[in-house]
This record gives C-alpha cells, structure tokens and sequence, in this order.
C-alpha cells in the first residue's frame, strides 16, 4: 500500500511548479476512508513564499471530503530526503495522530519511514485545544458507524438508484447517518438522491443501505463509490445489491417493470480501477466473466415466485449522461444485447468485483428509451415510476435476502 503512495508521489512531482528553486516535490497522502490524494509544490514571484506540496495534498484530500490522514508520502529533487517543513507537520499534525507514518522517498521508491510524532516531538494537534477532555480528531467513517450503530455489522449492501430512496424505509432498527457526516462519502446533487445511509435489517439480514449515489455526469471521480464499498467490506459486508432506473429496450416491457442484471456493458468510457492498484484491495486486473453472480441470479427467480412479482432479465448498460440517448444510439444499443440503459451502476459493480464482492442488480423500468415510445424522456417521470415501483421492490428484496441469508 505504501508503495502506491510513492508511485503517486513521484508521478504529481513533474507537475510541480518551481521555477525559482528548481526544486520539486510531491506528496502523497491516504486518508482514513482509503482514498490518496495528492499534490505538488507552487512557487511564486514572492519566493521562497509559495505553496508546499503537503498543503496541496491535504487541501485536495479536504475536497474530496476526507478529514483523517492515514499514511503519507513525500518526494524531493536530488539524493538528499525531502522532510516536510515546520509548517507543513503541523498542517500534517491537523489531520493525523503522531502514530500516522511518514514515508521519505528517493527516485527509487521509500527510503526512510518515520512518524509524524519523530518529526514533531513536543506534539501539538487539534485535541490539545479547549474543554476538559479536548477536542478531538475527525473520526474516520468506519468509527461514525461503529459509533452509532454499534452492534451491527452489515453484510450485504444496498445501492438505491432514482426514486427509489423508500426502501429505505422498510429497514428494520434503522440508523440514519447523512453522508456529510461520514469522511470520504460521496455527497450526491441529483434529485431522488437522499444522500445518507441507513444501517438497520431487511428480510432478517443485516445491511447497509446507501441511500443515493453520485455519478460520473455530476463531475464526479470514476471511483468515487469505491471508497465506501472498500469500506464496508473491511466491516465484513460481502453482497452488493444494486438497483437503478432504467431506460427500456424491449418494447414489451411496461414502464415498472423490474429486470435483474445477467451482464452489464460499460459504455461510460471510464474505469473506477484506473491508477495505480491497491492489492490488499484487490487484483490489478480482476475477472469480470460472473459481474453477477449466478447463485443470486438463481436467488432473484427464487424471490419473484415467493413474492409473486415478476421479474424479468437483462442486460444493462451504462453510458455517462447527463443527455438521453438519440433514437439512433438505442438503435446500436439494442444492437450490442443491451436490454436496459442508465447512467450508473456499472462502476459500481467493477469496484466491488475488485474488492471480492459478490454482486446482484435489479433495475426498475421507469420508461421506454428514446425512439420506442411517443413522449419526450423526462427526469420527473422516471422519479416518479420509481417510486411508484419501490413497495413492490420492497417486497422483492425482503424476499431475496430472506433467500440467500445475505
């Protein structure tokens, strides 16, 4: 893992601007939820005034909202070992316990690791300010869940698409925890996406219920669900349930239909594995042949006929969006065996491949797809269908976990 942050280091060192010294460096940094941030040092006419590449790094980590660093990298120019400054260690000392390690590195990867407490030996953090206990450093997520849901460990997670945050409501014992709350959470803008999680049980299993997603058409990063999927599998979580609204392809399929995923084709044109690759995560190129998997395939069948609802099954595909799809791509769409389109899910799904989830999707059919039906595609609607659709998801779920035990 340590090696990651080097390679990451040494690659945003070309980008830094040192026109003055001539004197590069960049920086590392992991924050508590997994994700590495970096950044590069910026001189300015007022040199030796400017910007270190620590600082850099950690406002890059406070925007993709993370607040506890975990691990940290730092590369100069030249043989001898770039430390950072005074300044930068108690920028570091912000975010960081004085136990967080500090890696030295030379051209050829890390050559000297110390912690933060070695280079600031009369510590002075956040949790020496005020009060009678002090206050104390930005919890990372997984202890705000441990924090408040104590006794739950999930096992299976639910991704819950447009319109379709009601489920939610179905969880038993639930506990609600906004994601502003939780370090490293994507913070979703689209309407139908509550932006919060619920921990509670669903057909008897445990589960963590991430109720709205972000997607690639908000500005956000390929991997940006990754984190929290990383998450919860070190909490032992090893099912992904995801759910979307979806444009159909088959013009027998009424608006409210559900489909569950067979195969997905990744049209986004991005790859949330892209970078360099953790391997206590996961492989560097893992195996996508069973994206889902065939037991909760056979699990979905099982479910519909306790629950009496029917489900059919499908292809999904992913494009990026924001725009609806012409006439002519659902044309070459249809072409390629996709059944339904959307503009999320698959990303998802490889991150958690990646991470030795076993994976399981249903879609709601919110509308017919551009060219197939009569009236102009429209947000409105597809939230609408959704949520119209939720109760009967509701029972479809409950029946499925009550089937595979999570």
């Amino acid at each position: 893992m340590s090696d990651d942050l080097f390679r990451r280091a040494h690659a945003v060192r070309k980008h830094a601007y040192a026109p003055y010294s001539a004197y590069k460096v960049g920086a590392a940094i992991r924050g508590a939820a997994g994700g590495i941030h970096v950044g590069a040092n910026v001189e300015n006419a007022a040199y030796p005034q400017g910007q270190c590449a620590e600082a850099a790094a950690i406002g890059a980590m406070i925007a993709a909202g993370e607040t506890r660093i975990a691990e940290v990298a730092v590369i100069g120019t030249g043989d001898a070992l770039c430390t950072p400054c005074g300044g930068c260690r108690q920028r570091l000392r912000e975010f960081a316990a004085e136990e967080v390690k500090i890696h030295l590195c030379g051209a050829k990867g890390i050559r000297k690791t110390v912690t933060l407490g070695d280079l600031l030996p009369l510590s002075f953090g956040p949790e020496h300010l005020g009060g009678k206990a002090g206050a104390k450093l930005p919890a990372d997520a997984a202890e705000v869940i441990r924090a408040r849901a104590p006794k739950l460990k999930p096992r299976a997670v639910l991704i819950l698409g447009s319109g379709l945050g009601p489920v939610a409501d179905a969880i038993e014992g639930a506990v609600s925890i906004p994601y502003r709350d939780l370090p490293g959470f994507p913070q979703p803008s689209i309407s139908g996406h509550a932006g919060r999680l619920v921990l509670g049980r669903l057909g008897g299993v445990a589960v963590a219920a991430m109720q709205g997603r972000v997607h690639l058409y908000e500005g956000s990063s390929a991997d940006a669900m990754a984190g929290p999927l990383r998450l919860f599998r070190r909490l032992g979580a090893k099912t992904l349930i995801v759910t979307n609204a979806a444009g159909g392809l088959r013009e027998g399929w009424a608006p409210g239909s559900l489909m569950a995923i067979t195969d997905q084709i990744n049209l986004t044109g991005r790859n949330p594995l892209t970078g360099p690759n953790d391997e206590a995560v996961g492989p560097r190129f893992p195996d996508m042949t069973e994206a889902y998997d065939r037991k909760l395939l056979r699990a979905w069948k099982a479910a519909s006929k306790r629950a009496r609802i029917a489900v059919h099954e499908g292809v999904y595909l992913a494009v990026s969006g924001p725009s609806y799809e012409t006439p002519a791509e659902i044309r070459a769409f249809r072409q390629l065996g996709a059944d339904a389109i959307g503009m999320s899910t698959v990303l998802e799904v490889i991150a958690a491949r990646h991470a030795g989830y076993r994976c399981a999707g249903l879609s709601i059919i919110t509308n017919l797809a551009a060219g197939l039906a009569e009236a102009p595609l429209d947000h409105k609607e597809v939230l609408a269908a959704g949520r119209s659709g939720a109760a009967r998801l509701v029972r479809l779920l409950t029946a499925f976990l009550e089937e595979t035990g999570g």
